[in-house]
């Protein structure tokens, strides 16, 4: 039998949906109510409370097949006298389970010192749309308070070591060719949608794609790519169309001229005021 609370959190999902304009990733009910039980279990075990968990993989990018892993990311605050000791204890929750679901946590403290400095993995957490669990109120107050500490510069180059890296990967590794190839256009339109919006890009991949692309045959190549990404695995070691490769590059080697002279305008101040007392509110809280 389920807990009252597991029930709660259930009805709790379909909320987060409606108020943050999000939407639960289209799993089966086993599934969904797995991943509930898994967080709950977590917070159990490690007697902590989870302020918010969501998809970060391919499922919060919209480029999944029926078979990809569940790649939860969540942040959790300790009790009190956690924070009370001379010596940290490790910051950090990490639990993988036999239903595919991978989950990995970051202590509060932890999660808001990389907020101030801009970091882009929990920047992309924070627009996921796929949300299991949310404070409501933790969430809308780290989402207020991006404008203030977003780094774009910073995040930009961010995305270039990801293109990077999977460029090489794509022209050195024969295998999952169409994988790699997503990745690489991800962090290529991830700079692109940092030049033009001055913003964190979004981290549903069709969405950056509208936002960043205007030609219409490298739309419709990336559609069918993102088709043949969704339908299985296999579909990984399909080869992608040529033009589409040299309209990549083209971008590519576009930021690789140009980095370095980016300057937009930034309200980035790196001041922890607002920091603090949004840390001191969630471990005070009952």
């Amino acid at each position: 039998m389920l807990s009252p609370f597991f029930v709660m959190q259930t009805i709790y999902v379909v909320f987060l949906r409606q108020e943050f304009d999000c939407k639960m990733e289209t799993t089966n009910n086993y599934m969904q109510s797995a991943i509930l039980r898994h967080l709950e279990d977590i917070e159990k075990q490690y007697d902590v409370r989870i302020l918010l968990a969501v998809e970060s993989g391919s499922r919060a990018r919209g480029l999944n097949s029926n078979e990809s892993d569940w790649d939860l990311r969540f942040v959790y605050v300790n009790k009190l006298d956690w924070y009370l000791r001379v010596n940290e204890d490790r910051d950090v929750i990490e639990e993988m389970y036999d239903d595919n679901v991978d989950l990995v946590g970051w202590e509060l403290r932890k999660t808001l010192r990389l907020f101030q400095k801009s970091n882009p993995s929990l920047m992309e957490w924070l627009h996921s749309p796929v949300i299991y669990r949310a404070d409501k109120d933790f969430l809308s107050r780290m989402r207020a308070l991006e404008t203030v500490y977003f780094n774009p510069i910073k995040t930009m180059y961010h995305y270039e070591s990801l293109y990077i890296k999977h460029d090489k990967r794509y022209l050195q590794d024969s295998a999952n060719p169409l994988k790699r190839f997503l990745h690489y256009l991800r962090g290529i339109l991830s700079c692109r949608w940092i030049e033009k919006f001055n913003t964190m890009p979004p981290m549903l991949f069709s969405e950056l794609v509208q936002g960043t692309v205007d030609d219409d045959f490298i739309l419709k190549e990336i559609d069918k790519l993102i088709n043949l990404k969704k339908q299985s695995k296999g579909n990984d070691n399909l080869e992608v169309n040529a033009n589409l490769v040299d309209y990549a590059r083209n971008l590519a080697e576009h930021f690789e001229r140009n980095i370095s002279n980016f300057r937009p305008d930034m309200n980035h101040t790196g001041n922890a005021t607002n920091l603090d007392a949004l840390l001191q509110e969630m471990i005070l809280r009952k």
